[in-house]
């Protein structure tokens, strides 16, 4: 029996040992990649799968915006004091697109609507999220009792057409088929919609910020940590890859219509929102100038009589921006200062709320 036990074990440590140095050129390769993104600014999630870290503050690897935090988590500009804050503010939930990738932070349409009011913004956007990923953030806070601490005013939902298949597949835009980064997606469970939880990755998070300190070269600190979760890593990388190959076919998760997506995503904000008396507003944003707001969106909408729509591309013909501040890219900052502006109107013309 302890012959047997030795030769298990030895097995066990030759594979071992064989998936650690196959692991360790997996990280390699995809840390040889720096991204535009600060260090330790994404940070593992559990529920939504990642998330944006608070405190963070330098700039964006391409110099072209500064990335700043706030300690309670939603972004702000560089010379922002990432301790203080005030309530009763605009806050915004959504993707890059609501976060203002390429642009400065008081150039986001949250920052816009706030200063015309004169009240705080709180933009979550968070790249790479989905109107899944959102409604988890927005239920974190909630149960982090920042909800209470901000009590919004405003909430801007931000909106388009690629987060649909986003909040339906379990892969994040950062994911890969090599390197095991799943997200929380909304399925079908019968009749009833329900949200399927990621895998927990937290290794592989962890291993992914070792390297980027670390470089990429392997020492015996990188082996024994790589070689004690080598197991957990090679289920993760099959669990991963069985999850590509289900995604790639035609047939996967199309019984959650659009309508669905869009309207499990409001009513859970809708809930969520309910004790703070807060105005939704949800905005479409264009990605081309025949890009109109879908026939589900619309009715999605429409089944939240309390909610104000803002047709982005209306407001981009109004103010005759260049389709090169939207076309095919993130909103830039004219169109994110015409999308503030057109909110601005409508808060305005249905509640009748002067400027300040």
């Amino acid at each position: 029996m302890i012959y047997m036990f030795c030769v298990i074990v030895l097995i066990f440590a030759a594979f071992n040992t064989y998936f650690s140095f196959q692991i360790h050129k997996q990280l390699a390769q995809v840390v040889s990649n720096p991204g535009r993104w600060p260090v330790g600014a994404y940070v593992y999630d559990s529920e939504i799968g990642f998330d944006f870290a608070s405190n963070v503050s330098a700039p964006i690897k391409d110099g072209s915006f500064y990335v700043k935090s706030h300690q309670l988590g939603y972004r702000i500009s560089e010379n922002e004091n990432a301790m203080s804050y005030r309530s009763g503010g605009v806050m915004s939930l959504g993707c890059s697109f609501t976060y203002g990738d390429e642009i400065e932070a008081d150039q986001t349409f949250t920052q816009v609507i706030a200063d015309r009011f004169k009240i705080p913004a709180y933009n979550y956007g968070v790249c790479s999220f989905s109107y899944i990923h959102a409604m988890l953030k927005a239920k974190k806070l909630k149960d982090q009792r920042i909800l209470d601490k901000l009590q919004p005013k405003y909430l801007v939902l931000g909106c388009w057409k690629g987060l649909l298949n986003r909040s339906r597949s379990p892969f994040p835009p950062t994911a890969s088929k090599k390197l095991p980064l799943a997200a929380a997606y909304i399925t079908m469970d019968g009749t009833d919609l329900k949200i399927d939880y990621p895998l927990k990755t937290r290794h592989t998070f962890k291993m992914v910020e070792l390297y980027r300190k670390e470089g990429i070269e392997m020492s015996f600190k990188k082996f024994v940590k790589i070689f004690f979760v080598a197991p957990r890593y090679v289920y993760l990388y099959l669990k991963n890859k069985l999850l590509y190959q289900k995604q790639g076919k035609h047939d996967f998760n199309n019984d959650v219509s659009d309508y669905d997506v869009y309207d499990f995503y409001f009513t859970g904000i809708e809930k969520l929102f309910s004790n703070y008396r807060t105005k939704i507003i949800v905005l479409f944003m264009p990605t081309s100038p025949n890009n109109q707001p879908d026939e589900a969106l619309k009715n999605a909408v429409a089944n939240h009589p309390d909610f104000i729509f803002v047709n982005g591309l209306q407001a981009l013909k109004k103010y005759s921006i260049s389709t090169r501040e939207y076309q095919g890219k993130h909103p830039q900052a004219d169109a994110h200062m015409v999308y503030a502006l057109e909110t601005i109107d409508l808060i305005r013309g249905l509640q009748r709320v002067p400027l300040k």
